[in-house]
């Protein structure tokens, strides 16, 4: 039979790797003995994050770490303990694109205020058929796991940045189901583009802004269409469009 700590081990595995920690915070599931590591993991993301800002990490090795701390997620365990069709009960989807919803940390011990965080996180939320439409990123490495339902997932490699366009090169196109993650940088999987395969889809995303110093454009997310022209090598010639217009045609 498994112990108590052997379980309570794998739980905290689980929930630590979600970001989602705030939310059983605010519920009091968690007791007192068991808060500490759960701060001191949030402590060690946030200096992991702040490792890359300060440049003590490349942004690819940032990914692998980021894309190995998600694959040791034991979804059963996190689904038993947080209810998340009650957290997104109200939630209302838009017409077109993702829902986003903010999670608050004020509550772990250890961490700066917000406002000066290493690194951001979010919810993102869609219906079938919506998508968290086609984008690259500028200065910003991002990584999400899935937490609920299935997403078709696209990536592409940045080749080339132009006034108007990226080419780009496909890399990634495969479904994502729940447990399952993806990661963007500057040097890796630059745009990345993913469409909802079932109702109340989720994803859990962090992010870290402005630790290139070598890229110069504002931090951002750049939209594309990467059903674009095909052209010499496999690659595509991807139009950049505001985010109406990807919205439009992708949302």
């Amino acid at each position: 039979m498994e112990t108590r700590r052997s379980f309570n081990a794998k739980l905290l595995g689980s929930l630590m790797a979600y970001g989602l920690i705030e939310s059983l915070y605010g519920r009091n599931l968690f007791g007192q003995q068991v808060k500490p590591i759960i701060d001191q993991w949030m402590l060690e993301l946030n200096n992991l994050s702040q490792d890359l800002k300060q440049h003590k990490l490349k942004d690819v090795d940032f990914q692998a770490k980021l894309e190995e701390l998600y694959r040791k997620v034991s979804l059963p365990d996190l689904v038993q303990c947080i209810d998340l069709d009650k957290m997104t009960a109200s939630l209302k989807y838009p017409d077109k694109g993702a829902a986003s919803l903010g999670l608050d940390l004020n509550k772990v011990e250890g961490l700066p205020p917000a406002n000066k965080l290493a690194f951001g996180k979010q919810i993102f939320a869609c219906q079938k058929d919506r998508s968290i439409v086609p984008h690259g990123h500028d200065n910003m490495c991002t990584g999400f796991i899935v937490l609920r339902g299935e997403w078709q997932g696209r990536h592409y490699d940045r080749i080339e940045d132009n006034a108007d366009h990226y080419l780009i090169r496909p890399t990634i196109d495969r479904t994502f189901k729940p447990g399952e993650c993806s990661t963007v940088s500057d040097h890796k999987d630059n745009v990345h583009w993913f469409k909802a395969g079932t109702d109340g889809a989720f994803v859990f995303n962090i992010h870290v802004m402005g630790y290139n110093p070598e890229n110069k454009h504002t931090v951002a997310r750049v939209y594309v269409d990467p059903e674009g022209e095909r052209v010499a090598g496999g690659l595509i010639k991807a139009r950049k469009v505001t985010s109406k217009e990807c919205h439009e045609k992708y949302g």
